[in-house]
């Protein structure tokens, strides 16, 4: 057995207590069993940006070298609640959704262009106000042509369309698509709260949730133009949240904020319909209005969805139904995880823990997509997005 893919108590999770059993076996999975030894091969680079803002890490947008499991921060800039992050299609520019209810004194959030060195630093290339009243933008996608940013503005109950020029920035809005309605959970649903968007793979359609209505839109999106094509409603008080799209483009899952359940959805994109499957429970309560952030893996065999903040959930999926089935719960202890994605290398699961101010790489099994042993690989305040540029 190779000694550098054990995992010692001084590394394990520098100190935080994380526990792995699968909800179907006794047996706690090492992370040796798990990877096994690379030293023939170079160690995955790339380069992680990581939105935070807090008291501990200035808010702002913060830049780390990856080498494998070992990860170095280069760089700091300032960025105003930095809620989401999106790479363009060409890896030369990033943008950034900033949660806020005010800019130059006027009732709206903004977004960022960046422009990326071949060493990874940022720069600041210009910073877009969205529509007057569209305060705190929640999530930002990009057009697959990279021509064009949709922002899901919770605050203001719209979506906005902005242009990408040539050189990477970003131009005025150019469309906005206004939400109205309510829904019937007390307090949290008096409007609509558009929570996320994302183009299906044809880059033909953008998939979006309303948290306040409890409703999911499809758009045509031709000629830089959204049109709404369908609406879904949801079962009153779910509070659609975060949407994750199977590779194969045939399903789409969306978690619900209030109970923390997970809908699974077909979606037949020639017919251009979306059909309701099923309701999946989570049986990890969530908090109203913090929707369980996911991600499917790349093989689209497993979803991963963290739940409770203390836990996440591996779900093995059905390539033929979508139907998920629970393969293991995984936890750490006294956290607040909060964000995930994957390694350059598809071998990690990233994920920031908020209460230790850690971000962590926990090793997937190649076969069965289950979790290993995390380990500690930065330092980071209060983490809202996370974002990987491979090299």
């Amino acid at each position: 057995m190779n000694q550098d893919m054990r995992w010692s108590r001084r590394t394990f999770l520098q100190g935080v207590g994380c526990t792995s059993a699968a909800s179907a076996l006794s047996k706690v999975v090492r992370s040796n069993d798990l990877l096994p030894s690379r030293t023939d091969e170079t160690p995955p680079a790339g380069f992680a940006y990581v939105g935070s803002t807090d008291d501990v890490s200035a808010s702002g947008i913060h830049v780390f070298k990856i080498c494998g499991d070992y990860w170095s921060r280069k760089q700091s800039i300032p960025s105003r609640s930095p809620i989401s992050l999106v790479l363009h299609p060409n890896q030369q520019y990033l943008y950034a959704a900033n949660e806020i209810d005010e800019h130059e004194r006027l009732p709206c959030g903004t977004v960022e262009a960046y422009k990326i060195a071949d060493n990874g630093d940022l720069t600041l290339m210009n910073r877009q106000p969205l529509s007057l009243s569209g305060t705190r933008p929640r999530h930002i996608a990009i057009s697959p042509d990279g021509k064009y940013l949709v922002v899901a503005i919770h605050g203001g109950g719209a979506y906005n369309l902005l242009p990408i020029a040539h050189d990477g920035s970003v131009g005025r809005v150019a469309q906005i698509l206004k939400e109205v309605g309510a829904g019937s959970y007390p307090g949290y649903q008096k409007s609509a709260h558009p929570h996320t968007v994302t183009f299906d793979i044809t880059g033909q359609h953008v998939l979006a949730t309303d948290e306040g209505c409890d409703r999911l839109s499809v758009f045509t999106f031709q000629n830089g133009q959204m049109m709404r094509a369908l609406q879904i409603h949801s079962q009153p008080a779910s509070g659609l949240g975060h949407i994750a799209l199977h590779p194969s483009s045939n399903f789409l899952y969306v978690s619900n904020t209030v109970d923390g359940s997970i809908d699974c959805y077909r979606w037949l994109v020639n017919r251009r319909e979306v059909k309701y499957e099923r309701r999946v429970a989570t049986n990890l309560k969530s908090t109203p209005g913090e929707a369980d952030r996911f991600i499917i893996s790349e093989a689209g065999r497993s979803l991963y969805v963290v739940s409770g903040h203390e836990s996440i959930l591996v779900w093995e999926i059905n390539p033929e139904t979508g139907e998920l089935s629970l393969r293991q719960q995984w936890s750490v202890k006294n956290s607040s995880l909060q964000i995930l994605t994957t390694s350059p290398d598809k071998r990690r699961l990233l994920v920031a823990d908020s209460r230790q101010h850690a971000l962590l790489s926990i090793p997937i099994h190649a076969e069965s997509g289950e979790l290993g042993v995390a380990r500690a690989v930065a330092k980071i305040g209060m983490a809202r997005s996370l974002i990987v540029k491979y090299i």
